[in-house]
């Protein structure tokens, strides 16, 4: 492989140093700069393209005989924000990763956002920076309150799903925020604001979805705007969630903004709470 002399080091230089190379125009076009990018290389993208294979949600193949790459996603994938994602994901592994492992990359729906091993979180961690530059994202949504509406036209704009929009959202917010994904009334995963972070919230994989709550006992017409929810249900403090319901995955995408504590300093610690987990965990004995 051809060196650079500045080559970035970071999944969040290089996709700061292609988003300047290719200017503030969204959507991303990750396929055109997967392409001539990859062409100062001597085992480049080659390849682009659908691959069906079972369970996978992306993947970054070597093609041996060629002597280069192929980035692939799952036909299956109905939604072109996560296909833009997921194509943005695996291009992060090609730049960070494919000398770490000549095999390449075979990516599942849980690796691709909420993946929880180093590699799969930087992919994730340069794809959100390459379609979703954190400025001109703070831009879009200011200070307006978060709602569907607005996640809805961050995903438009970047060509993003609502999750990735949400999470990106989570990382640019001052407020005490998070999000949880659940499947058939289970927490799979969960992010957190660095305010809420300081607070100590948090959810166990596998935590049944509490009773009360949007994303188990709502539905789609009191989605939009979110609901305020007593304290008890997401935590010891009133909750606005706001609730996405993806059917076909049989997902539910909970964002959660604890609006009572506002923004949190530095150090902030509130000893006469117990943390989240804690408090179920005690509820279940």
């Amino acid at each position: 492989m051809m060196i650079m002399r500045s080559e970035p080091t970071t999944p969040c230089a290089w996709a700061n140093t292609l988003v300047s190379m290719w200017g503030p125009r969204f959507p991303v076009e990750v396929r055109q700069i997967a392409y001539e990018y990859s062409r100062r290389f001597n085992d480049p993208v080659l390849t682009i393209s659908e691959a069906d294979i079972p369970s996978f949600e992306g993947a970054l193949a070597p093609l041996r005989k060629r002597g280069g790459w192929a980035i692939l996603y799952n036909p299956s994938i109905i939604s072109p924000g996560r296909i833009n994602y997921t194509l943005g994901h695996e291009w992060g592994h090609y730049l960070c990763h494919r000398n770490q492992s000549p095999a390449g990359f075979q990516c599942g729906q849980s690796d691709v956002l909420g993946g929880t091993r180093e590699q799969e979180r930087e992919a994730d961690r340069f794809a959100s920076y390459l379609l979703m530059p954190l400025d001109d994202f703070r831009a879009q949504v200011g200070n307006q309150r978060m709602t569907l509406d607005l996640l809805r036209h961050c995903g438009d704009r970047y060509a993003v799903s609502l999750t990735a929009a949400a999470l990106k959202w989570l990382e640019s917010t001052p407020l005490c925020a998070a999000v949880v994904v659940a499947t058939n009334g289970y927490v799979l995963w969960f992010r957190r604001s660095a305010a809420a972070e300081r607070a100590r919230i948090f959810y166990r994989s596998g935590m049944e979805l509490p009773l009360g709550s949007l994303a188990r006992d709502g539905d789609n017409l009191r989605a939009a705007e979110g609901i305020n929810l007593p304290p008890g249900v997401w935590w010891s403090r009133p909750t606005r969630e706001v609730a996405i319901f993806a059917d076909r995955y049989e997902m539910t995408i909970s964002l959660l903004v604890f609006e009572e504590l506002g923004v949190l300093p530095d150090g902030w610690e509130d000893e006469e709470v117990e943390d989240t987990y804690d408090r179920f965990s005690s509820s279940a004995r």
